[in-house]
């Protein structure tokens, strides 16, 4: 009998162990959606509404997934170049910018864009009624950028506790801000604080996925309404964000 080539019996088993280590690194593979988002968006425990919806979702699919927070325009430079997977939660349209995004296209959450004063009140009529005013909103949120052409002076913010920094300490008069976080800002912060209504603007927002996960957009918005059909979108909704819309209780736990 002839002897075997020197080698020839190891290879299918290198083989074996190379597609076996491969098929382990696909099935630990994370994936990471950013935002430019905190509480009680996204948190550092991982229970916030983005936080919870991005799991749920994305397990709906047998993929794993994680959000992290980053300031808004880097979260978006860094979903654009392929640093990260993906960007939630945006207004439409950010594809002719960011060329690399693309829209899931059932939305994620709407927004409502609010006046935050310290105390001052004033008829909210429009942007145009921010004209007398020194305001203030946080750098990379678009629709901020794009709509609020009316001010005495403008500041930018990197982040939520800036922002209303500059309000407390009177440096601004009056601060541009989603409804959820300032609601969560006002319950922590209790005093002086208030929104004035009615709303400057309510936008529908996005989630958006790098392009090498082009593939994946019709099976999220497929699961993402299945989630809103079968209740589970609603229900993480309540258990994060609805929490907010409860009077603070006393000390006696009375509302």
């Amino acid at each position: 009998m002839g002897s075997r080539p020197p080698g020839r019996g190891k290879i299918p088993f290198l083989f074996l162990v190379f597609w076996l280590l491969s098929g382990h690194a696909v099935a630990d593979e994370v994936l990471v959606i950013n935002s430019g988002r905190g509480a009680p968006f996204a948190t550092p425990q991982q229970d916030g509404f983005y936080d919870r919806l991005v799991v749920a979702l994305f397990s709906r699919l047998g993929l794993r997934a994680t959000t992290i927070r980053l300031p808004s325009e880097r979260a978006l430079i860094n979903a654009n170049s392929g640093i990260d997977d993906g960007n939630l939660a945006r207004i439409r349209g950010l594809e002719k910018k960011y060329p690399n995004l693309v829209r899931v296209p059932e939305k994620i959450v709407s927004f409502e864009f609010l006046v935050f004063t310290n105390g001052l009140e004033f008829p909210v009529q429009g942007w145009e009624s921010l004209a007398p005013y020194n305001i203030a909103y946080i750098t990379g949120w678009k629709i901020l950028e794009n709509r609020a052409q009316y001010y005495r002076s403008v500041t930018r913010a990197r982040d939520g506790p800036q922002l209303f920094g500059l309000l407390e300490a009177g440096r601004v008069d009056l601060v541009l801000y989603e409804r959820w976080s300032g609601l969560l800002r006002m319950k922590q912060y209790p005093g002086r604080l208030r929104y004035l209504e009615p709303p400057l603007e309510r936008r529908d927002l996005f989630l958006y996925v790098n392009r090498r996960h082009a593939d994946r957009v019709p099976a999220l918005t497929a699961a993402l309404r299945e989630m809103k059909r079968d209740g589970s979108y609603q229900r993480i909704f309540d258990e994060t964000l609805g929490v907010l819309l409860r009077p603070a209780s006393g000390p006696d736990g009375s509302g």
